[in-house]
């Protein structure tokens, strides 16, 4: 018990003082926590997003930067959608995805919708 105790006022004493040789380490350390907390919450997508970037991915061959793009793009449903509207329907420059790329990938994205639509 007194270890607990012990232990627990270290914890208190890290994240209240001041001092520099414990202010940057303690810094460094929720900058840490806090970027991989970012990252992990990037693996949780959408099922639609999830749907459409794994098909994308294995139906066309990617560049690094287009993969990047979808990485970015296709995070949520709503931006699926939003992709859709825009670049499927709307028919705006895309700048990665032209011509028949660009029918693929809204082929690919309106299937994804429509499968969660029917869910």
């Amino acid at each position: 018990m007194k270890k607990f105790i012990i232990l627990v006022i270290v914890i208190l004493a890290f994240f209240t003082i001041d001092h520099s040789l414990v202010k940057e380490p303690r810094e460094k350390l929720l900058g840490d926590g806090v970027g991989f907390l970012s990252d992990a919450s990037k693996i949780n997508r959408s099922p639609a997003a999830n749907m459409a970037k794994n098909r994308i991915s294995s139906q066309l061959k990617l560049s690094e930067s287009e993969s990047e793009y979808i990485e970015k793009t296709f995070t949520t449903d709503d931006s699926v959608q939003l992709f859709h509207l825009r670049y499927c329907r709307e028919r705006d420059l895309n700048l990665y995805f032209y011509e028949n790329r660009l029918n693929t990938v809204c082929k690919i994205v309106s299937e994804a919708l429509e499968q969660k639509r029917a869910k």
